[in-house]
């Protein structure tokens, strides 16, 4: 249940950053004269700041009050089965990363393919296809 602890350490420490550039957007933009777009938009990042913040202080009480529950449940079946989520994810993943290279290999002797498009687009489909992958086959797991 390390999963949970560092997500409450992500939400808090989202909800603090939000709350701190609210409050320097509303101190800094508050002398603009005839516009209030720097209030506004320094209101609503405050105000999702307070909301984020709320719900993780929420989260994290439910999560204490259930704890020993849900480790106790989740502990043996899950850690094994996102071991082979995460292999078949990782091994579908490579196979379309070497698809894709190919691909461009292929391409780039009749294209002009600059290296940096080249890579963006195999990083940017590596990072879809895993996440597809992972939601495959936490469905069909």
């Amino acid at each position: 249940m390390t999963c949970l602890k560092n997500r409450f350490t992500e939400l808090y420490l989202c909800s603090s950053a939000l709350l701190i550039m609210g409050l320097f957007e509303i101190i800094w933009n508050h002398t603009k004269a005839n516009t209030t777009d720097g209030l506004v938009s320094g209101v609503s990042i405050l105000l999702v700041g307070v909301g984020l913040i709320a719900f993780a202080i929420t989260s994290h009480v439910k999560y204490k009050a259930n704890r020993k529950q849900m480790d106790r449940e989740m502990s043996k079946e899950y850690d094994e089965r996102d071991d082979i989520i995460d292999g078949k994810a990782s091994l579908f993943t490579m196979r379309i990363i070497m698809l894709v290279t190919l691909l461009m290999m292929f391409l780039s002797n009749w294209l002009a393919i600059p290296t940096n498009t080249a890579l963006f687009v195999i990083i940017v489909l590596c990072a879809c296809t895993n996440f597809l992958a992972k939601k495959y086959y936490n469905h069909v797991l």
